[in-house]
């Protein structure tokens, strides 16, 4: 499995934008096969600040996630709402246990 967190901050007064659109990625992760969890989380001490929790069956299923046009869209609006590139941690899966996932 191939897993990518991303962490990015939104500029000033952009966060509740930049939610939005993140949001709204995750009915694109929901029709793709291959994308085994699509979270996107605001952080408690700073919410200007997102973390998204990507796994993928393999790379090739995320690189068709960014392939897809509304995912291509959002890339497009992240110049105008962060402050900064976004940081992206590429990890491969050394182990995995599920719990009891909420839908």
């Amino acid at each position: 499995m191939f897993l990518l967190l991303v962490e990015m901050n939104a500029r000033p007064g952009a966060a509740p934008e930049l939610a939005s659109l993140l949001s709204g990625l995750l009915d694109v992760a929901r029709r793709e096969p291959e994308t085994l969890v699509y979270a996107v989380h605001r952080q408690q001490a700073n919410p200007d600040a997102f973390v998204l929790y990507e796994l993928y069956r393999d790379r090739t299923a995320w690189e068709t996630h960014c392939a897809d046009e509304a995912v291509q869209n959002a890339l497009r609006q992240f110049d105008s709402l962060l402050a900064e590139a976004p940081r992206l941690v590429f990890c491969d899966t050394v182990g995995l246990a599920w719990g009891a996932l909420p839908a």
